[in-house]
Formats: structure tokens, sequence, C-alpha cells
């Protein structure tokens, strides 16, 4: 799905100025499309009301959150209710290009928001995903996860993707894998690259050996032969 197309076509966004700014039309928010981390958030946006279903009414974005003396904005807030009292999701959003180290540092803000607002799950994007609960009670350490729930889903399945999608018996809609091209797969290797580098912790070579081993894995992983709707095995779960 083009999500920008598709949320033009059912007026949650319009693009103006030659597409120079996008506007989010249940707030009336006006932005600069220019902005690389903006792109993000209007997809994370949209997939949350195309995709994960939620209500637009139950979904502000640039939400003021205190935090101690400060005040901080959280990009995306998602509530559980129509009077927008209990935040329930808490996205943040980042340029596709960060540093592995920004995107960490990201996640943390993130978490921050959902504890500091009460809310239970946390989503961090740019140039990838992270998927957090937090504890209703203390320690509030996070736990991760392999998607944030779709609207009306009160059970998480164990995993996001399964041979062709499918949906669980609670409703969980499931993610086949998806096409991507040449360069984004080249950018996502480079990516893992430098997760294992870790900075440093590994020498290049090292963390290279290592990045084939995940690789060879994944394609024997996708290799064995699954009904519809089965779970890969080689997958991040919570």
């Amino acid at each position: 799905m083009d999500l920008i197309s598709e949320g033009i076509k059912q007026k949650l966004i319009r693009l103006e100025d030659d597409e120079k700014y996008i506007v989010y039309l249940h707030q009336a928010k006006r932005r600069t499309n220019a902005n690389p981390e903006e792109k993000v958030q209007a997809e994370s946006f949209l997939s949350l009301v195309l995709i994960y279903k939620y209500p637009v009414k139950r979904i502000r974005q640039f939400v003021a959150v205190q935090m101690g003396s400060e005040t901080k904005e959280a990009d995306i807030i998602v509530y559980d209710d129509d009077a927008l009292k209990s935040p329930f999701i808490v996205t943040e959003c980042k340029k596709p290009d960060v540093s592995e180290l920004e995107f960490r540092r990201a996640a943390d803000q993130a978490v921050s928001y959902a504890v500091a607002e009460g809310a239970r799950y946390v989503w961090s994007l740019a140039n990838s995903d992270e998927y957090f609960e937090i504890p209703a009670k203390k320690p509030k350490d996070r736990i991760i996860i392999p998607d944030v729930p779709q609207f009306g889903v009160t059970e998480l399945a164990r995993f996001k993707y399964a041979v062709g999608g499918g949906t669980t018996k609670s409703g969980q809609k499931l993610f086949p894998l998806e096409l991507v091209t040449q360069d984004e797969l080249t950018r996502r290797f480079q990516q893992a690259h430098q997760a294992l580098w870790g900075g440093g912790e590994l020498n290049p070579s090292e963390a290279f050996d290592e990045l084939d081993k995940l690789i060879f894995c994944k394609l024997w992983d996708e290799r064995k032969l699954r009904k519809p709707g089965e779970a890969y095995d080689f997958r991040s779960s919570p």
C-alpha cells in the first residue's frame, strides 16, 4: 500500500505547495515535508490509521509531555479512549539515516515518554522498528515485543510475520514478508553490520563474519516449507 497516496485519498493528509508541506487534517497541523524525519512521521501516523485501524480521533501528534521541570514533545500518542485521557501507544520517529546510537537514544526517549504518560506500548522507528511493552507495576523495565497491538486486539501473537500473512484467533493481522529493492537490502545489511560492529566492540571483519551467519540462518529458514499463516523460526519474539 502506498500510504501517502491512500492517506490523501482518505483525507487524512494533504500535500501543499508542490509537496513542500504536509498537512495533518485531523489536527490542522502543517509541517515541512522536505524534512526526512517528517516522512517517517507521516507514514507511521498513516500506518496506525490505515493498517493498525486506530480511529483517527484517538491519535494525537506533537504532544507535550512533562518530564520533571522540562516539557518535551512526543511525536505520536495513541489513546485508548475517545476523551484522550488514557495514553496507550507512544510512537517516536527519527530520520531513516540515523546512527545505531541515535536510534538507541530515540528508543530510550520514547520509553521515558511512555512511563511519564502512563502508556502501555512504545513504537520507535527510523531505519528499523522496535516495539516495547511497559509493565504496569515497578520496575518498569521495557519488554521487547514483536509489534504493537492493532485496534481491538487484546492478545499479541509472538510473531509479526507469517507465510502469506493471515489473522490470529485474537484478530491480529499477520504480515507476509515484503519484497525490497536492492538499495534497501544493501542499506539493511549495512545497518545490521553497524549494529554488530557496535562502534568498535568488534573489529569490522568479525562483525562481517557474524552478519554472514545471520544471513545464512535467515535464508535457510525461508527455504523451509510451511503452511500459510505459519510463523518463521528465525525471528524476534518477546
